[in-house]
């Protein structure tokens, strides 16, 4: 077995994956489990195609993914970029860092919907408390990041720089910055994980579209195929935006570990 795990360990995931699918497929169709609580897999496979034929609710199921991805880019982006940018200025300036680190540390352990209602009540409802939303959450994690990265740099890099003339700029850029890289990324991806949970949250409370809403509404009239299939999709774009982050760290940062 355990040559097994550490020659081939694909075919351990698939067997799990295997056992899961053969349990549920069991409990549903032997009618151990209701289908108003779990629906077979041929139930599931019928609502989602009945969802990427025939929509929800007035949008179609690419509109309903697009808003929900909009709705992330624009935040995270956002978020992200600012974030990384003040978390840069705060590991390289002691003074930017006093100033920035309160309300950093405030933001950062908040619970992002503790405020929604807030945004609510300031942007009114529709597309900005839940962008404003986003981007609180991926601020902090981002600035963070960005800053334990520039603290991490080597003093020995810095001073050889230094010692071939090389300007503050020209340090920051050769040397501070791709140093930092790794655990920007790092930050980025710590950061769209929250994110994306933040948004489905959202949308469940405060909207009327998207992944989030559609699952949150087919829950309420017993549609638990929709649900299910609502949320498999939520678990593939998840999964397919931290791979992106992650491919993209290994170019951009493909000398980290070497």
């Amino acid at each position: 077995m355990r040559r097994l795990v550490t020659g081939r360990p694909w075919i351990v995931t698939l067997l799990a994956i295997a056992v899961v699918l053969a349990a549920w497929a069991t409990a549903t169709w032997t009618g151990a489990v209701s289908d108003l609580l779990l629906p077979t897999p041929d139930e599931l496979w019928s609502g989602g195609a009945d969802l990427v034929v025939n929509g929800y609710k007035g949008y179609s199921l690419g509109a309903h993914i697009g808003l929900s991805l909009m709705r992330v880019a624009v935040g995270f982006g956002i978020g992200t970029i600012l974030g990384t940018i003040l978390g840069l200025t705060m590991g390289m300036s002691p003074t930017v860092d006093a100033l920035a680190a309160p309300f950093i540390e405030f933001l950062r352990p908040l619970p992002q919907l503790a405020y929604l209602v807030l945004l609510i009540v300031w942007f009114g409802i529709g597309e900005t408390p839940k962008i404003v939303l986003l981007f609180l959450a991926a601020l902090p994690v981002s600035a963070v990041a960005a800053r334990d990265g520039v603290r991490q740099v080597s003093p020995q890099r810095v001073q050889a720089a230094q010692s071939l003339g090389a300007s503050p700029f020209q340090i920051f850029l050769h040397v501070v910055l791709p140093s930092a890289l790794g655990d920007i990324f790092i930050g980025a991806r710590l950061s769209i994980g929250i994110v994306y949970a933040t948004l489905i949250a959202a949308e469940m409370i405060a909207g009327s579209s998207g992944i989030g809403w559609l699952i949150l509404d087919a829950g309420r009239f017993l549609r638990s195929d929709y649900v299910i299939a609502g949320i498999l999709m939520i678990a593939a774009m998840g999964v397919g935006l931290d791979r992106g982050l992650l491919l993209a760290q290994r170019r951009i940062v493909h000398w980290a570990g070497k």
